[in-house]
């Protein structure tokens, strides 16, 4: 009798710790919810579609930072805390990371002054503040985005939650304050983006320093060449994925604005965030929660179990992201017309049709992403290159043979066209992955 309670015991905390985890994880992604929604209805009527597309662009070189440069070392921080705590090399890991993050800052501040000079003297005041502010504010979401990435390996939610939703509330808030007190621009907005997620980034450190965890490892000068190497050999196809994911993710805008302007590009984005919303949630609800227990239950993959109980896992997690996603598409559809029309002004209304089809495509889209785990914690990303090559060519030509007949709605249709282009071939690769090892089957 002793023996079966002994085996439940440790399973009946394993799950009230995930559902507390998973408590914190819905407050976060709930109040960064309401308050996207809030900023998409003031921020429209504020700017209006042109001044919104030209806020949209913004965030686009903003994102550029992301992709190629934060986003890769987001995805080493979440990778490898879990194999340096089993190795018992933080002390090198934290180093590394340190040296590379204050490194980078300081060149990519003196590029990003440099870029917004370089376009107020080509395209004028307007163009040179967006250009330099956006940079800036890349690079400070870029480092959050970081801690964030750490604060979820060692799965301290509540931090994570806390300071995601507020990320959300200051951004909007000092954007819709600097819009009433001075110029009503997309520069403007976005310094209010940029000094709201600086602060957000200043309470991350403070936080992710008083960790227990962290502290003991966090000031040791143990950098490792050795950890370095690996690290940068993680991360190198993350940024050949990065052209490939920028013309993905925001390539659509500036078809829309080489075909037909401003109004067009901030019509379409602003469906685009109504209709990735709740879709984006989940998917990084997913990846707050789950893909730390993917890693930590492959570990450094040095068995036949971890990689069985870590692709489990997996699978069960894709079937159940593509129940979900089938519900808020279905409700997408029905409900479009109300939807735009409580969160945007009229001048959006007109095109509320495609919003299911920008939900289906950033599901199906997400998916894919999801699929790729796998690579991830088999330490093989790179054979997702190729696809995500092929998945950006059939976008653009999609979206720019589509767009330029169709307009709004045809760039809507080169989406979902690609998206699901993308999730074959990451099935496809992963079959391949599966039958290389010879260990398991995956989806």
């Amino acid at each position: 009798m002793i023996e079966p309670m002994g085996k439940i015991k440790p399973l009946f905390d394993r799950v009230m710790q995930l559902r507390r985890e998973m408590a914190w994880i819905l407050v976060g992604q709930a109040i960064g919810f309401v308050g996207g929604f809030i900023g998409i209805k003031v921020l429209t009527n504020i700017l209006g579609p042109a001044g919104y597309g030209q806020l949209a662009l913004g965030l686009t070189i903003a994102g550029f930072f992301n992709l190629f440069i934060y986003g890769p070392i987001a995805n080493v921080v979440s990778r490898f805390y879990s194999v340096c705590r089993e190795r018992g090399t933080l002390s090198a890991y934290f180093a590394v990371l340190k040296k590379s993050h204050k490194v980078l800052a300081a060149a990519l501040v003196a590029l990003s002054l440099a870029a917004g000079a370089i376009g107020w003297i080509l395209a004028g005041r307007e163009w040179g503040l967006l250009i330099g502010i956006s940079a800036l504010f890349g690079v400070v979401s870029g480092i959050n985005a970081s801690y964030v990435a750490l604060q979820s390996a060692i799965r301290d939610r509540k931090v994570v939650a806390l300071h995601q939703g507020a990320d959300v509330w200051i951004r909007i808030g000092l954007s819709i304050l600097f819009l009433y007190l001075f110029h009503k621009s997309g520069y403007t907005a976005l310094i209010g983006y940029l000094a709201g997620t600086l602060l957000v980034t200043i309470s991350q450190n403070i936080f992710a320093r008083r960790k227990s965890e962290i502290a003991g490892q966090w000031s040791e000068s143990a950098f490792s060449r050795e950890s370095f190497t690996e690290f940068y050999r993680y991360a190198v196809p993350f940024v050949l994925w990065s052209g490939i994911a920028y013309v993905t993710i925001y390539g659509d805008r500036w078809i829309l604005q080489a075909l037909f302007g401003e109004k067009e590009v901030g019509i379409y984005s602003a469906l685009y965030q109504i209709a990735s919303s709740p879709i984006n949630i989940l998917f990084a609800m997913i990846n707050q929660l789950v893909t730390p227990i993917i890693f930590e239950r492959a570990g450094a993959l040095t068995s036949l179990e971890q990689f069985q109980r870590s692709s489990y896992l997996l699978r069960q997690t894709v079937l159940i992201m593509t129940m979900i996603y089938a519900v808020l598409i279905v409700l997408t559809y029905l409900f479009s017309n109300v939807l735009v029309t409580l969160l945007t002004s009229r001048d959006f209304v007109a095109y509320h049709n495609i919003l299911w089809i920008i939900a289906l495509s950033l599901s199906i889209f997400n998916l894919g992403q999801l699929l790729t785990t796998k690579g991830l914690y088999c330490n093989k990303p790179r054979i997702y290159l190729l696809p995500k090559m092929i998945q950006t060519l059939s976008f653009v030509l999609c979206a720019f043979l589509l767009g330029n007949r169709y307009g709004i709605p045809g760039v809507a249709g080169g989406l979902c066209i690609s998206s699901l282009v993308h999730l074959f071939l990451v099935i496809l690769a992963n079959s391949r992955l599966n039958a290389d090892n010879s260990l398991s089957t995956v989806v």
